[in-house]
């Protein structure tokens, strides 16, 4: 199989390096990942500037390409510049920290993911409970399920799977749970600091668990949370529900 992996921790972060060792023994893996932390820039992309790219000797066997862009431009310069064909799989992460709920409109690494599903590739992002010391727990669950889990995601590849690991070792995991999206809030608050401005410290988030099934409430509950995240924004029952009105 051929498979990308970007990520938005950057192209030196131990997460995407440790799962493309473990995946590329038995696939074709190219990283191609920002040059820098571009964690919370959610769907963002260049538009009018430049993008560039280098290739790094960081892994054996792996081509890795670090971008001074963002992580949907890491998608698009991959798949427009680097790449001779289309992957079959884009991988997003491994994330250091959850990425569960509305968490997910922030998040560079989900929205790497659904930058693949634009582009009609099968795509999954992975993050994992930031207090853990590494990322073998979650590099191993994603190099035992990735071909399920590309054969599990629709042919139309407009939906990925957006996957959270949970703090603990596998004894201590309850289990791998698919899950609808929950609700997050960030406590948001911004510091003034003489001479600089207002700082902002938005990364602790309030939660309301909005039903029993949803992914905030399991992952507390230390299961593997699988989320199937679709690229539409369309409100189909609602817009069923207005479409005649009259507007002068």
């Amino acid at each position: 199989m051929n498979i990308l992996l970007v990520n938005d921790d950057g192209i030196y972060s131990s997460g995407i390096l440790r799962l493309a060792e473990k995946l590329c023994v038995d696939n074709e893996v190219t990283v191609v990942a920002p040059q820098g932390q571009m964690s919370g820039t959610g769907h963002s992309f260049t538009l009018y500037g430049y993008v560039n790219f280098v290739e790094l000797n960081l892994l054996e066997g792996v081509k890795c390409f670090a971008v001074n862009g963002t992580p949907a431009d890491c998608v698009k310069v991959a798949l427009n510049l680097i790449l001779k064909k289309k992957p079959d799989l884009i991988i997003s992460g491994i994330n250091k920290g959850f990425n569960l709920g509305t968490d997910i409109f922030y998040s560079g690494t989900v929205n790497a993911a659904l930058e693949g599903a634009v582009h009609n590739i099968k795509s999954i992002s992975v993050s994992q409970e930031y207090t853990l010391d590494n990322f073998e727990l979650s590099s191993d669950f994603i190099a035992r399920n990735y071909r399920k889990l590309h054969q599990l995601l629709p042919q139309d590849a407009q939906t990925i799977f957006n996957i959270n690991i949970p703090a603990g070792n596998n004894s201590e995991i309850a289990g791998v749970k698919f899950a609808k999206l929950g609700v997050r809030y960030f406590d948001e608050n911004y510091r003034y600091e003489e001479g600089f401005g207002y700082k902002a410290h938005c990364r602790w988030t309030l939660s309301e668990n909005t039903a029993q099934d949803d992914d905030v409430l399991l992952y507390d509950k230390n299961f593997i949370i699988i989320s199937p995240v679709k690229n539409d924004w369309n409100n189909i029952e609602f817009f069923e529900k207005i479409k005649n009105e009259i507007i002068e």
